[in-house]
Formats: structure tokens, sequence, C-alpha cells
């Protein structure tokens, strides 16, 4: 009989089942055991720094997109960020958090929208808006807030341009210093029946994100 292949047919991962587990472990296997406090994961499955994955502002800046950049502005509700991360690893888009945050980065809500090291690569973390508008001197800010009467189709999106979406309502009420600041080129807005409560925060942006990628041809997508 032929020998078999593969991790169970290896005679280098049988033995030892410690020493199995590092060999399946090298050939790609995600570890089954690894913290319930880490988020992110390299190709092999092991855990690694949340920051180390994400991208510098530098580097944001520096970066050829397909699409508008998205900010999200203190948000604090961690599963539309993780959903947000995830739309941005599928189109191809930047996303930008500012702080404060409501929430921690290894949030476990955040965890569930599946991600890995390829979606936070995405990610750029801003300790307050002022570093969001320095590191991108040559981008248009359009704001999108339900205070604009421009509906968001009347805008012709470029890639450099950052789309900006305020925290989830709450609280504390919408820094309209940050979404009416003389930074902000355009205010925007989606269309909803009147007297109905706010779409979802990465609903909204989803919209957004794919209306301009549609724009720009969807290019880079298949």
């Amino acid at each position: 009989m032929a020998e078999q292949t593969g991790v169970q047919g290896n005679p280098e991962v049988q033995g030892n089942p410690e020493d199995k587990v590092e060999k399946m472990f090298e050939y790609g296997y995600r570890k089954s055991n690894y913290g319930p406090d880490e988020l992110v994961t390299d190709a092999h499955g092991n855990p690694i720094s949340v920051v180390d994955a994400m991208l510098t502002a530098e580097k944001a800046a520096e970066a050829e997109t397909v699409t508008p950049h998205l900010c999200y502005y203190s948000p604090r509700i961690p599963g539309n960020t993780g959903s947000a991360i995830r739309l941005c690893a599928v189109t191809g888009t930047i996303l930008h958090l500012v702080e404060p945050l409501g929430f921690n980065l290894r949030d476990t809500k955040l965890r569930r929208a599946g991600l890995d090291y390829h979606d936070m690569a995405h990610v750029v973390l801003h300790p307050n808006f002022e570093n969001l508008v320095e590191s991108m001197p040559n981008s248009r800010i359009i704001a999108f807030t339900a205070h604009a009467t421009k509906l968001y189709t009347e805008i012709e999106y470029k890639p450099t341009d950052i789309l900006l979406f305020g925290p989830e309502p709450g609280n504390i009420p919408d820094p309209m210093d940050i979404m009416a600041g003389p930074h902000v080129a355009e205010q925007v807005r989606l269309p909803m029946r009147p007297s109905l409560r706010s779409l979802n925060l990465t609903n909204c942006a989803s919209i957004a994100i794919y209306e301009a990628w549609r724009q720009l041809n969807f290019a880079g997508g298949r």
C-alpha cells in the first residue's frame, strides 16, 4: 500500500501527541486552545497583537485605495465595528477608528465577527480626530449625518475621500463640532421614511461604501 500523505499520514507528526499538535500548527491548522481574549491570529492560527496587525496612520495616507476611506468617530458598539472591519476587508477599504472607543478591541463581540490578521490590516487607530485630519491632508471628508439636506447619491466619490460616521445613538449627543466642523467638505444623508429610527451604523456605512465603489466601477473587485 502506498504511504499516505498529509498531516495524519506524515511520519513527522506521529508519536508524541504534543509534537503532533505542533506539526499540525506548522501545516496551517488553527490551535483550539488559544486564550479567549486574543482577537487576531496569523496564517497559522498563532495569536498576535491587535496593534501589530493594524496599519499606521502614515501607511494609510500612502496607500492607494479603490474605495474611499471609512471613519468611525468614537464608536461604542463592538459588533458594529467588527462588521465594519469585515466590510472594509472585503471591499479594500481602510477603516479609521477615532478614540475614545466605547469598548476594548479584544471584546468578545468584536471577535465573533471572525476577524483575522488580514481583516485588521485594513484598520487604523487614531488617538483623536485631529490626528486623522493631520495624517490625511489630501483627503476630502464627507460627513454622513441626519442633519444634512444633500443625499449621499449626489456626491461624486473619489478613492481619497473619507466617509465620516459619528457614534451610535445614545446618551452622548452627536458631536457636531466633528460632523459639521471646518474640516468637513460635504454633509450628506441616507433617505429614510419619516418618524422612524435611524439605520444601524454599519448598515449605513455599507450602503455608502458600495455606492462609492459602484461609481468607481468596482475597481479591484470581481
